[in-house]
Parts: structure tokens; C-alpha cells; sequence
């Protein structure tokens, strides 16, 4: 009796980690991510003057130590903004204009321990999403500001407002409600600075809408001398080409929206905080404004930017100071 149990013991706790592990082992391990959007919403109301902006988010912390709160840029000007929680408590936020987008920041109310998650409301108005020509046009330009699992955009036009049958890129669906209708696009496992564009049109409200007719588009004439037509294009490309290069030697502002373009999401979007705040901040301001980055996840990311001369870093005291390294300055 007493060789099993001593046989027993040992294979018991060698079960344990065995179970331990392959539980653990079905868990997905996501290479330097730090917390995960599970759904990220948007609803831009458009009545008669105004629009009104809704932006519902689903956090999920995977790794941060600390995750107290999240920055991010939304297009317009951003007017009366509110953030609250999933209990409907108003959260500390902070909008800053800069050119034709808002830098939105706002903290949680307690951080988010490894593993909880955290659903977040912003709204606000905005009066610059829409240009008036022919007829009016808005455009909700989105660079997504994480990896983004799920996400769902929709136009709400309240009862009354023509919606013409234009819409870019071609929505998921349209909804009908007793009060509004509803253009809704989907994007599944959108990643960090992936950029789109939604747009709609509609004519004035309660005016009258107007007959459009489904005209086909002309003929293209094939040229006389396709040899001179591919000549012409490689010429036009070629001195374009030559003609951006100039310009971007010349004006250093050029080279930093040449960086972004280029860049990974990551690099690309703290280059631009920088750039956003004169080419020169601190990197505990830089910190402040990447709250969706770890601390050990910016230092790498600055790294690599600092081996390939984009950036430079000056000690100063306890801090360092962060600018634009030669390349891309003026």
C-alpha cells in the first residue's frame, strides 16, 4: 500500500501540470499585443443643421500593467464631447483641435487589471463633416487607432432627408426605421492604421428630390497611336515623380507625410504625435499621449526609430527629449 501511494503522489502532481498546461496551451498568445478591441461602433446622426457623433468601444486588457485610459484621433471638430462608461458614469477627457481632426484622450475611472474588460461611450457634436456643392456630401474619414476585431460604421439620416443612392465604398446594408434611415458598413479584424473613408450623399431637407438619371459613362476612344499614348503617360509619371522628389527635399514638412505613409501603424502614428507637438516633446508627455502602448512598447518602438535617424533623443534629467531627427525636419 505504501509503494502506491509513493507511486501515486508523484503522478498525481505530474497530472496536474500536465492539465495546467494544456489548458493554458489552447489560450492564444498574441506577439506584442497589449490589450485587445473587441468592438468598436459608430454613429454619426445627421439631422437638418448639425451631426452628432457616437463612439462605442470594447477594451480588453491583455497584457498592460496599467491601463488607465486611451487616446485616439476622430475626424472634425469636435464640440460638446462626453465620455462615460459602461455604467454611465462620465469619465475624465480632454479634446485638442489640430487641423482638420480632434485628439481625444480620456482616462478610466479605475485601471484595468490583466484580463477585465471595459466598455466606453463618447459623444459628441460636430459641424464639419459635410460639404455643400450640388448637393451635400459627408465623409467620415477612420484610421483605426488599435487592432480592431470588429467594427461597424452607419450613417443615421433622420425622416425627411433624400438619401441619394451614392454611397462609397458600397455599405453592408440599408436600414429603415420609423424615424431615420440607416447606411452600415462591417470591417472584421481592421489593424492598427488601417485607413478608410465612408461616404454618403443626400439633397437639402424637404427639398425636393431630384430626378436623377442613370446616364452610362462615354466610350473611351481607343488612340490613333497607342505607342505616342504609353509614351505621354511615362513622361507625365516620370517628371511627377521627379517633381515630388524636388518638393520633398526642399520643404522638410513634406518628408514627415512621406514618413507617415510609409511607416508601420506604430511608428507612424508616434511620429506624428510628435510632429503634432512641434517636432519636440518630452517622453513622459510622449507616454502620456500613447496610452495604448506600454512603457517597454514605446521604448522599443523610439529604438528603432533612433537607429534609422528619424528620431533623436537628448538626456535631460530624469526625462528624455524626443524630436524629429534631421531627416525630416525643415
Amino acid at each position: 500500500m505504501e509503494i502506491w501511494s509513493g507511486f501515486i503522489q508523484p503522478f498525481g502532481v505530474i497530472l496536474s501540470q500536465i492539465i495546467i498546461f494544456s489548458i493554458f496551451s489552447q489560450i492564444p498568445i498574441l506577439g506584442q499585443e497589449d490589450f485587445a478591441c473587441m468592438g468598436f461602433t459608430i454613429d454619426v446622426e445627421v439631422a437638418e443643421n448639425s451631426e452628432h457623433v457616437t463612439l462605442r468601444m470594447i477594451f480588453l486588457n491583455l497584457g498592460l500593467p496599467d491601463f488607465n485610459g486611451f487616446s485616439l484621433y476622430v475626424p472634425g471638430k469636435v464640440n460638446n464631447l462626453k465620455v462615460l462608461d459602461e455604467a454611465g458614469n462620465i469619465l475624465e477627457s480632454s479634446s485638442s483641435p489640430i487641423g482638420k481632426e480632434t485628439f481625444v484622450k480620456f482616462y478610466f475611472a479605475n485601471s484595468i487589471k490583466l484580463g477585465e474588460k471595459i466598455i466606453v461611450r463618447i459623444d459628441y457634436d460636430v459641424n464639419d463633416l459635410i460639404t455643400k456643392g450640388e448637393y451635400y456630401s459627408l465623409n467620415f474619414p477612420f484610421e483605426s487607432p488599435c487592432d480592431i476585431r470588429y467594427l461597424k460604421m452607419s450613417f443615421n439620416f433622420e425622416k425627411g432627408i433624400p438619401v441619394l443612392p451614392e454611397f462609397y465604398p458600397m455599405p453592408s446594408r440599408l436600414e429603415h426605421g420609423d424615424n431615420k434611415v440607416s447606411v452600415v458598413w462591417y470591417k472584421e479584424n481592421v489593424k492598427e492604421g488601417e485607413k478608410y473613408s465612408f461616404n454618403a450623399n443626400y439633397d437639402e431637407k424637404y427639398a425636393t428630390l431630384r430626378q436623377i438619371k442613370i446616364e452610362e459613362p462615354p466610350k473611351e476612344e481607343t488612340p490613333s497611336n497607342p505607342a505616342i499614348y504609353i509614351l505621354m503617360s511615362t513622361a507625365i509619371i516620370f517628371f511627377g515623380l521627379i517633381a515630388i522628389l524636388l518638393i520633398t527635399r526642399k520643404k522638410g514638412y513634406k518628408k514627415i507625410e512621406v514618413a507617415l505613409t510609409v511607416l508601420e501603424p506604430r511608428e507612424s502614428r508616434i511620429l506624428k504625435i510628435i510632429s503634432d507637438n512641434g517636432g519636440l516633446m518630452t517622453q513622459a508627455k510622449l507616454y502620456e499621449q500613447t496610452t495604448f502602448f506600454s512603457k517597454p512598447t514605446l521604448s522599443r518602438v523610439l529604438d528603432k526609430l533612433l537607429q534609422r535617424k528619424l528620431i533623436e533623443k537628448e538626456e535631460k534629467g530624469r526625462t528624455n527629449i524626443i524630436k524629429l531627427g534631421e531627416k525630416l525636419r525643415d
